[in-house]
Order: C-alpha cells, then structure tokens, then sequence
C-alpha cells in the first residue's frame, strides 16, 4: 500500500469513463456509478489524472453533461495541500479560479470528444467552467512540500497524423520534476495497426518522462520503457466496459495510484463494477441441437454464481458447424434467460462456404482504412498537392457533423487567403525584378 510520506505526490489516475454509454438501457447508469467510485477511491490523493474519453459523445445531453459536472464537483469539495505553480503554453486568464481548489483534475480529451479546431468540445467545456484543467501540448506544474510535478498532456488525434502531430508539438521533460506525460491513443504493441491504420509504437514516445499514460486502450496493464527502462508505460483502463472483448473480460475496473517519490503504484479495484463474462465454445462439425445444448450447459452452471447487477455475458460459438447452413436461431435461449444476464450470443461458426466468404471479406478488411481516417487522408493529399493550407482536420469534423455551409465558409476563407499570399509573392517578385 503507497501512504505519504511527508512530500511525496500520490496521484490516482483512471479513464474513459465514457458518460453517456448505455443511454437508454439497464446500464445507463454504471458510468456513473463507476465514476463515483473511481473519485471515491481518490479522496486521499493529491491529484487526479484521466486521459481522455470522459464522455461517450463528442456532443452530450445535457442531462449527461449534468452528471458528469456533478460527479467532478466532488473532489472540489476536499481538502488538498498540493499547490498550483503554472501552466505552461497556457493563457493565465483562462485557468478558472475553481481550478485551484480541492483536490486538482487534469485531463486530456479522447477520440469521443474530439472536434473541430473551432469547435468547443465537452472537456474543454469542463475546463472553461473550471470542473477541471484540459491539456492540449501545454504543461500543468503543480507542487507539494519540496516535491514538484509536471503532467503535459496531448489529447486523442486521429491516428493517420499521431505521429505527426506529436514530432510538432515535441513534449519535454521539466527540470527537477517528476514528469509525467498524457496521451490518448492506439499504441502498436497493443492493439492492431497496419500502414492504412497507423499506431504509435512504444519506441517513438516522448523521451525523459517518468511515467507516460495512455487512455483510449480499455484494459490495465503496464510496462517500462526506454534504453535504462527509466520510464514507466500505464494503462489505466476504462472505468466501465464498454465492448466485451476477450482480453478484457474477467479483469477490474479501477484506481491506480502513482508515488512521486518511490514510483510505484497501486491498483484499487471499483466496487461497484458489473461483473463482464466472456466465454467461447468451440464446435467440431456438430448440429444445431448439440451446439444450443453446450451453451444452455454452460449458462446453468454460470447461474449458480450470486450476482449483485445482472453481469454482461458473451458467449462467442466458434469452429464448424454440420452442414452447409451456418445460422442459428438464439432467440429461445435469449428468453430463458433474460432475467440472469445480459446476454448477448456470437455465432462465429463456418460452414465450408462462410469460410470462402470470410477469406473474401477479410481480404477487403486489410485493403480500407476508416471512413474518418480516408476522409482526412484526402483533405491532407489535395492540401499538399495544391500547396494550399487549411485546417483540413476542422473542415472535415464540419462536414461530419453536417455543418456544410460553416465548412463551405471555412474552405473559401482560407481559400482566399491562399490565393492574395500568392498574388502578393508575385507582386513582391515583380518590384524585386
């Protein structure tokens, strides 16, 4: 267990608590609850840190927005010694006085809030209103006793210009500090990447950060990084599930704590989290009969289990089924056991021609990239092929949203203002000549 020491910072980190999710169903509520509870297990920290995807839409209810201000109100509320310095690339007059007292909050925004550059997006909305402090390649100072920290923060980009937009903004570590860096991306050597769907590798991070954070990934794990392995590499997870995946099935949501001084952690889970339970059964050339019997089998013996919410269970039936006919009729399992879980039922069973289909369609996977991501590719390619400059990342985020006559707006300003710089270098070269 971390306890203070005297100077040392402890700092509790969590993220994606993805406000919002579930909108309308039996779970609408546990991205609150969970987020309580996450704030709970912070109370006796000296800061808090949540790398992006506080909300599940880069436009939120208001009756969402409403809860999220109230749960981040919490840590307002508590007494705290740590002491703000400064935020570096930041303009004084916008840090709200707010911000300076309780316990501080600092984050980023994730790839659900992100909008245009114009655009205001739901946590620098938070930020403005002074419920916590946004980081955009500006750095937060904060200290305690002789203790001093500094958390810089990029938030979440598309993934085609990661790499780009972090090479420009170029994040530094701070003198005498423990130096912390926030980051909300996909990273190669967790997740799938590939050249039309670019990721950070772990080798091409900020150098000479103590400790660097990285939303957007759901589930906890971490490593150390760097040629002496100086900098520690976290991911806090999510604080609620929001896809149920293999590898993130089973684990705990939750808290983690950071020392400054003897940079550890601590990992405390939230007590409130539904159960998330993932299974496969795997079929060999069997009949439809055999298959609903193996899953009825396996959801008796799950039923036996005492549950305080209704858990999330997918099951996912792989391998071969008899016959050329692949589907199945879940509908009746589905109904019997509605009143345990919240089920959901994955056929992934081939017959020998959905095999053929899959191969086909899995062909066509690795030749496309994202919508989005294709989208900016091309504003990016006509940009420097006409050698014209626009925010073709805000224009697009316009076009995304159906704001075509701001976007039309936006293009032939920018357009002209093209245009007069290059008739003035001519100008300019014709006096010279």
């Amino acid at each position: 267990m971390i306890i203070h020491t005297g100077d040392n910072i402890k700092i509790a980190i969590f993220s994606d608590t993805h406000f919002g999710f579930g909108t309308g169903k039996e779970i609408e509520n546990d991205s609150y609850d969970n987020a309580i509870d996450a704030f709970r297990l912070s109370e006796n920290c000296d800061l808090i840190l949540v790398p992006g995807d506080i909300f599940d839409s880069r436009v939120p209810k208001q009756d969402v927005l409403a809860k999220a201000l109230n749960i981040f109100f919490r840590p307002k509320e508590l007494s705290c010694d740590t002491e703000f310095i400064e935020i570096k690339g930041k303009n004084k007059h916008r840090i709200h006085p707010l911000n300076k007292t309780g316990i501080p909050v600092i984050a980023i925004a994730g790839t659900h809030e992100r909008r245009g550059k114009d655009v205001t997006n739901p946590v620098e909305l938070m930020d403005s209103t002074g419920y916590l402090i946004n980081l955009h390649g500006e750095t937060a100072i904060y200290k305690k006793g002789n203790e001093t920290v500094a958390i810089t923060g990029i938030s979440g980009v598309p993934e085609t210009f990661a790499k780009d937009v972090f090479e420009k903004i170029d994040p530094k570590p701070e003198q005498e500090c423990t130096n912390i860096f926030l980051m909300h991306q996909s990273v190669g050597e967790y997740v799938y990447t590939d050249e039309k769907s670019p990721g950070l590798k772990l080798e091409e991070l900020p150098k000479g950060f103590d400790l660097i954070i990285n939303g957007h990934i759901h589930w906890k794990n971490q490593c150390r990084i760097g040629p002496d392995k100086e900098t520690l590499f976290l991911l806090p997870g999510s604080t609620i599930t929001t896809q149920i995946r293999k590898n993130e099935a089973g684990k705990d949501k939750g808290v983690t704590i950071y020392d400054t001084q003897t940079k550890e952690t601590e990992f405390l889970p939230i007590i409130s989290q539904r159960k998330v339970i993932y299974n496969e059964i795997r079929c060999n050339n069997e009949d439809i009969k055999t298959i609903k019997k193996k899953i009825i089998e396996y959801l008796s013996g799950l039923n036996k289990e005492k549950f305080e919410k209704r858990p999330l269970v997918r099951i996912k039936v792989i391998g071969q089924i008899e016959g050329n006919n692949h589907r199945i009729d879940f509908s009746d399992i589905l109904k019997n056991y509605e009143k345990d879980f919240i089920l959901s039922l994955k056929n992934n069973l081939d017959s020998e021609k959905q095999t053929k289909n899959k191969e086909l369609v899995a062909q066509l996977i690795k030749n496309t990239m994202s919508i989005d991501s294709m989208g900016l590719k091309i504003m990016k390619d006509y940009a420097d092929k006409e050698k014209i400059t626009f925010d073709y990342n805000h224009i697009f985020e316009l076009l995304a949203e159906g704001n075509v006559d701001a976007a039309e707006k936006n293009l032939l300003e920018n357009l002209t203002d093209n245009i007069d710089e290059k008739l003035n270098e001519k100008t300019d070269k014709k006096i010279d000549d």
